[in-house]
């Protein structure tokens, strides 16, 4: 009996030391770039690597700064946000290790470049929204805390990766193991600026329990936020509401 405690005792370990070592490759999808057609290429070079990504309606005044979703190839939204924003200029920049950017994406890393973006932007744009999906939420979070930014728009956000991860992985002592556990529900009540969450209906990824602690967290300067029904994670920007709903954060629309 004892023999097989042991066993069962090293196989655990084993399997914590695994996850410490692989989380990473299962924490983040990098996706491979696009061809787009009508955009501007725009590179930042920042800590020894490069970020490539696009620009649309350049020589605006306000700028929209948008951190994507896990997996999601965000110059797929360039035509959608060049007709939604035609009064922002339109920066989407692919994390570190993503698209055509250098390197291999790490919290610690992705949120440096988000802060090193904003303060590059801020010199063309003294406004700039920032909009962040799944992933992105925790990355515009962070941002938003830090920086003056002009509105945060969060889309299918989560309170922390941390704890969207004891979810489904509720066996293992997260709290030690975890490196990048995105914590964004202490982070959102440093945020001053007006700010908005959108949320799907059904969404499978991250449950509604996740997104409303964030929703709590963010507090006073939360405006609204917005459930749109039959809604899943991924298929959400299907919706005619999602782009009603992202309009009116970004630019006022009724």
């Amino acid at each position: 009996m004892k023999q097989l405690v042991l066993y069962l005792g090293l196989g655990y370990l084993m399997l914590c030391l695994g996850l410490f070592l692989l989380q990473r490759k299962m924490q983040y999808f990098p996706t491979p770039p696009l061809p787009i057609k009508g955009a501007q290429a725009v590179s930042f070079d920042h800590q020894g690597i490069t970020l490539r990504g696009w620009q649309a309606n350049p020589d605006q005044e306000s700028a929209l700064l948008y951190f994507g979703g896990n997996g999601e190839q965000i110059e797929q939204n360039l035509d959608q946000f060049r007709q939604w924003f035609p009064h922002h200029s339109i920066y989407l920049i692919p994390y570190r290790g993503y698209g055509n950017s250098d390197g291999s994406p790490t919290e610690q890393g992705i949120v440096a470049d988000a802060l090193y973006l904003f303060d590059e932007l801020s010199q063309a744009h003294p406004r700039i929204t920032v909009v962040g999906r799944s992933l992105g939420s925790g990355v515009a979070v962070q941002v938003a805390a830090h920086r003056p930014v002009d509105r945060v728009v969060l889309v299918t956000p989560f309170d922390s990766a941390l704890a969207v991860a004891r979810d489904l992985y509720w066996m293992f002592p997260l709290s030690v193991l975890m490196k990048d556990p995105y914590r964004s529900d202490l982070l959102a009540p440093r945020i001053d600026a007006p700010s908005y969450v959108v949320i799907a209906g059904d969404d499978e990824v991250i449950p509604l329990k996740r997104t409303q602690a964030l929703v709590d967290a963010l507090g006073p300067n939360l405006q609204w936020s917005r459930k749109i029904e039959g809604a899943g994670h991924n298929t959400l920007s299907l919706y005619p509401e999602y782009g009603h709903a992202l309009k009116q954060a970004v630019n006022g629309d009724d």
